[in-house]
């Protein structure tokens, strides 16, 4: 099977070369602010897994995992994560 070779229309071309001479002369993105933006995706991440636990031992792993990790990362706004999760594992053992 033949595949067809990589290439570009002039104006992508040209957009990458815009691109990579504003990176030369002006650096690329600065690491805390990746850091910064990574450390929020995880959060986020984070949150959506702890309200979608159902109970199910494989979540729960997943979760305990994903809890780790973010701690020790330094995620803002574990404990608030790890609170909510243990309020909500407590009603639902007194149901």
């Amino acid at each position: 099977m033949r595949r067809k070779p990589f290439t570009l229309t002039r104006a992508e071309a040209r957009e990458l070369k815009r691109i990579d001479d504003k990176m030369s002369r002006d650096g690329g993105t600065p690491h805390a602010v990746v850091r910064r933006q990574w450390l929020d995706e995880m959060a986020r991440e984070l949150r959506r897994m702890a309200s979608a636990y159902d109970g199910s031992p494989k979540k729960a792993k997943d979760l305990f995992e994903a809890l780790l990790v973010a701690e020790s990362e330094g995620v803002p706004g574990v404990a608030e994560v790890r609170k909510t999760l243990g309020a909500r594992v407590r009603r639902r053992r007194a149901a």
